[in-house]
């Protein structure tokens, strides 16, 4: 086999399987920030069934506004889409006028084991609305049972206070939030920026370049992966182009890219950024895989990351280990 193959189905592994965090108890969307007005792809995110029992059903409820959403087609599950009669016709997707909206999304008849968990893929076209928070109640059905995931936070309310928070979509304020590579009519995107990032204080530059919110996840296999959030205050565009460390005998820049209904890894010769810009090295987008760990990503170590920038120049960094499912440099629950 090669090394790339081993590499990719391990830190398949790391992104996927790893020990599950306690936040992996709900179900979530993955990832939860998009742009206004975007066709942005996410996945409710299920962790487990109910009191052992398997799950056989999954359906979301979506807020009013939403015209058009469409799941992502799964082997062995039964999708239904449920539409609501609107007073007026709307601007729908693709720029035709819509007479309905969408009303819940369903994927019955399958089966997920308890000890397991999956993704349930959708397209959802966000609403033009600036700072918006889209919670999505979601009907898991098990077996013998079912768990209402339907809880709404009050305002000041933290969503892990509750004990079944509703599913998030959060659409980017005005304020130059870091933009996701979302979805537009032609092709998909790597993930969404994660709120906590976007408000990192940087922790290291170089040159033009600011680095913010560096982490890895623990892994107790030999690859890992590093994620952090650069931005390029110069009027030049830059780009990411080598990344070091001595705890892997390998370190590379990847991306993911959807491959038909599959997401796969690929290598990549750098991370653009450019003038003005940023770009979030992410669970599921762009991020560095370091392969070949000479011992196990411990949560709660550090160790030195070396960035290279083709016009910047290089700098090193300490790179926190997180949780195995961590997706920012926040501990679970915490607030910057």
């Amino acid at each position: 086999m090669t090394r790339a193959f081993l590499a990719g189905t391990a830190l398949a592994t790391l992104f996927a399987t790893t020990a599950i965090p306690a936040a992996f108890a709900h179900i979530v969307a993955d990832p939860a920030l998009a742009q206004p007005g975007s066709y942005f792809r996410t996945a409710l995110r299920v962790g487990h069934g109910c009191d052992g029992q398997p799950t056989t059903g999954i359906r979301v409820r979506f807020p009013a506004g939403i015209v058009s959403a469409m799941p992502q087609a799964k082997t062995g599950w039964q999708i239904g889409i449920e539409r609501k009669k609107l007073d007026k016709p709307v601007a729908g997707a693709h720029g035709k006028m819509a007479d309905s909206e969408i009303a819940a999304i369903s994927w019955s008849r399958g089966i997920l084991p308890s000890d397991q968990f999956d993704e349930f893929g959708l397209v959802v076209m966000i609403p033009q609305t600036p700072g918006a928070k889209l919670w999505l109640p979601v009907e898991q059905t098990c077996t013998e049972s079912k768990v209402n995931w339907d809880q709404i936070p009050a305002a000041g309310q933290s969503p892990h206070a509750l004990a079944h928070p509703a599913a998030l979509i959060q659409v980017a304020d005005s304020s130059g939030m870091p933009m996701q590579m979302a979805m537009d009519h032609s092709k998909m995107d790597h993930g969404a920026m994660n709120p906590d990032a976007a408000t990192a204080k940087p922790v290291a530059s170089v040159g033009d370049i600011a680095i913010a919110a560096p982490f890895a996840r623990a892994t107790p296999v030999k690859v890992g992966g590093a994620f952090m959030l650069l931005k390029n205050s110069g009027k030049t565009d830059d780009k990411l182009i080598k990344a070091a460390s001595p705890v892997a005998e390998h370190v590379e820049l990847h991306e993911h890219v959807m491959d038909g209904n599959a997401m796969r890894m690929r290598p990549v010769d750098g991370v653009p950024l450019p003038a003005g810009g940023m770009a979030e090295l992410q669970p599921g987008g762009y991020h560095i895989m370091l392969i070949g760990l000479k011992h196990p990503l411990k949560q709660g170590e550090h160790f030195p990351l070396t960035l290279t920038f083709e016009k910047a120049g290089t700098v090193t960094i300490d790179v926190p280990v997180m949780s195995p499912g961590a997706t920012s440099a926040m501990p679970m629950g915490k607030t910057p």
